[in-house]
């Protein structure tokens, strides 16, 4: 008599429903990081912007992330998500064999190749991390999860580690086909997802210590490093003055220690540098550290009484786009739609004024009759008056505290980090200033 063949072992199944559980709780992490990011960039604070040494922010602002997000069309944020979605289709893919009778090795080859990626991401991203002197929490979660991951791979699913010869052909066109599925999927999201700025690429994100602001003084070119020191010696040397006009519309704390007013034209190549750049600020500096005001000044005789008649903008941009800014100051898109308006200023004219500004929250008809509103013109002659309060001769015009003061991002910065005190430490670090000149008042 012939004796039967024993059976065939069964095929594990419980470490490919924990790559499963895993490989989906990384795709939901990823999507909260990736909803953060977007939170950022629009401005917002994020939950894990906790302080100065625990703060994804820091990570997720350096020139690595956006490296990879200019090169790859997808944010860091993104990319994890892509590695928890062929993980998740591995898995899934693995159970789903087991349960037909068919040979699981390729789904168990592809979730191993994929740990081994996940591992070696993890080092890379953890290192870039740790250069930033920052703790960022959901990071750490990520790591954490992708290393049981890896550990679940290779210790918890059958047969050898290594795919053996002849089944590195499957195991690839599976895995990569995942993922070259996932990553077109992404690609879109992706590339609407806003990148860094090259205005908050050049703010780092500072600490209040002495040595922190120094290096990023020191760091600044010889013509910002002279214009900040610039900045500093107008405002060491002028008498402060009252605000002429209540705030309208205010970004911060009416307690913030360092407060900026700022008049603009919306033609003004340089008032665009430093709207950018303020833009930057704002998302940069902790919260409470700086309010900002956005008043009017439009170089059109046309609406600014203190512009000769024959200087007229006989295209009416300037006043349209004054006009339209005070119009949005109670919308809850002011600033958003604001920085659009400078962003477009190369073909900026009084249609496109009224289309960006009538794109948020405030429909075409109620922008157009605030626009020819009287109180709308008024509030313009009110942004002029406050102006010649501090002897403006153009734009941009810049008061911090009451003290008119060049346009410098980086002094702003500082003097915001070190709540207001012109006689911080860092500031020693600055090139001599040139003589300060008196304003008339």
């Amino acid at each position: 008599m012939s004796k039967k063949a024993n059976p065939p072992p069964p095929v594990p199944f419980r470490g490919a429903v924990a790559l499963l559980v895993l490989g989906l709780a990384e795709s939901a992490l990823a999507l909260f990081q990736w909803r953060e990011l977007l939170t950022l960039r629009g401005g917002g604070t994020t939950v894990c912007g906790v302080s100065q040494t625990i703060n994804c922010e820091t990570v997720w602002n350096t020139s690595f992330a956006s490296r990879v997000h200019e090169t790859l069309g997808i944010p860091v944020a993104g990319l994890g998500l892509l590695w928890g979605l062929v993980a998740t289709g591995l898995a899934g893919l693995y159970l789903a064999w087991r349960s037909s009778g068919h040979t699981v090795r390729p789904a168990t080859n592809g979730l191993r190749l994929t740990a081994a990626a996940g591992v070696l991401s993890t080092v890379v991203f953890a290192a870039v991390s740790a250069s930033t002197g920052a703790l960022c929490p959901t990071c750490l979660g990520t790591y954490g999860l992708v290393l049981a991951f890896a550990a679940v791979a290779w210790r918890g699913l059958p047969g050898p580690v290594v795919p053996l010869a002849g089944e590195w052909g499957r195991a690839l066109k599976w895995t990569v086909g995942f993922a070259v599925a996932g990553f077109v999927a992404l690609l879109g999201p992706g590339r609407a997802t806003p990148k860094l700025t090259p205005a908050e690429e050049a703010l780092p994100q500072l600490t209040a210590d002495a040595g922190s602001l120094e290096a990023y003084l020191r760091g600044l070119d010889p013509r910002e490093q002279q214009m900040a020191a610039s900045a500093l010696a107008q405002y060491r040397h002028d008498q402060p003055l009252p605000a002429r006009a209540p705030a309208r519309r205010r970004f911060g704390s009416a307690e913030a220690p360092v407060k900026v007013v700022e008049w603009t034209d919306s033609k003004c190549p340089h008032c665009k540098m430093l709207v950018e750049a303020v833009a930057a600020l704002k998302k940069r500096l902790p919260e409470g550290k700086l309010s900002l005001e956005a008043r009017q000044y439009p170089l059109d005789g046309a609406c600014n009484p203190s512009i000769p008649p024959q200087h007229t903008d006989v295209t009416g941009t300037r006043c349209v786009a004054a006009k339209a800014q005070i119009c949005l100051e109670n919308a809850p898109d002011f600033w958003e739609l604001r920085e659009k308006l400078f962003q477009a200023q190369a073909g900026l004219n009084a249609q496109k004024v009224m289309e960006i500004a009538s794109s948020g929250s405030m429909n075409r008809s109620q922008l157009e009759a605030c626009v020819n509103s009287p109180d709308t013109a008024v509030r313009i002659q009110e942004d002029v008056s406050y102006a010649q309060q501090h002897d403006i001769h153009g734009t941009p015009l810049v008061v911090v505290n009451g003290r008119e003061v060049p346009p410098s991002v980086p002094f702003l910065y500082v003097l915001a980090m070190v709540d207001g005190d012109a006689n911080a430490p860092a500031f020693k670090v600055l090139p001599p200033a040139p003589p300060v000149q008196a304003h008339a008042h």
